[in-house]
């Protein structure tokens, strides 16, 4: 019952084992030497973008999380090593909204759509430098952007709002190559940006004010701002140009 895909199995071993010993490069002596490393021969490329962001909202949840991203890149590979890119994402995240006035137990409320769209400008080193690793080419780099969320809602009388603001993303991935001219890719990223506090978040709720021991202020140490960081997935497929 079983014969048939034992043989098939049988069958694709052994082709891959024909195909693996086929793939040799010869050394000065006239050796063969077998070699899991292909060069990449091009060099632009245009890549699709897809993925998700995650997060908690930072300390104080006011920060954009959980939504879908998607845009586009233009790639440049400037060294073997050295890669450049420029491109634009969009994400349609959310946050809460925190009521500075209300109770502790009760003035987190939401969430509450968060419209962000990105520019972006990233450098990659290549860890196989010009070459891949059988189909995989891992990297790591770090991008520097600017990104823009939409307005806050009525519902949010706080005065808090996203606005436009520098951001930057250390990344860690790979390129699967699908041939010379084109790859899927997966990234892992940390978005790191600043949340500015407005002033009062700072102030004791007019529903449950506190004390100078036990305060009960969203924001009790009066902090300005803070760096939240964000993760996010993305993936993407690229076409040579």
């Amino acid at each position: 019952m079983h014969a048939a895909p034992i043989r098939t199995l049988a069958l694709l071993l052994t082709g891959t084992s024909m195909a693996v010993t086929a793939v040799v490069a010869q050394d000065n002596s006239g050796l063969a030497i077998s070699t899991p490393y292909t060069e990449i021969r091009n060099g632009r490329y245009i890549e699709a973008i897809g993925g998700r962001i995650f997060g908690d909202g930072g300390p104080i949840p006011v920060a954009p999380q959980d939504g879908n991203v998607y845009g586009g890149r233009v790639v440049f590979r400037a060294k073997n090593t050295v890669q450049l890119a420029f491109g634009a994402w969009t994400a349609g995240t959310e946050r809460f909204i925190v009521d500075a006035d209300d109770s502790v137990a009760t003035r987190v409320s939401g969430p509450v759509p968060q419209r962000l769209t990105a520019g972006e400008a990233s450098i990659q080193m290549n860890l196989t430098g010009g070459k891949r690793w059988h189909a995989f080419g891992p990297f790591v780099g770090i991008g520097l952007g600017l990104v823009r969320g939409t307005s806050s809602p009525a519902a949010d009388t706080s005065t808090y709002t996203f606005g436009t603001k520098f951001f930057f993303v250390p990344n860690v991935g790979t390129r699967i190559f699908l041939g010379q001219r084109a790859y899927a890719k997966v990234e892992a990223r940390a978005l790191f940006w600043k949340i500015k506090y407005p002033g009062s978040y700072s102030d004791e709720p007019a529903s449950q004010p506190g004390t100078v021991d036990n305060p009960n202020a969203v924001n009790p140490t009066a902090k300005r701002g803070e760096y939240v960081v964000t993760p996010a997935i993305f993936v993407g497929l690229g076409v040579s140009f």
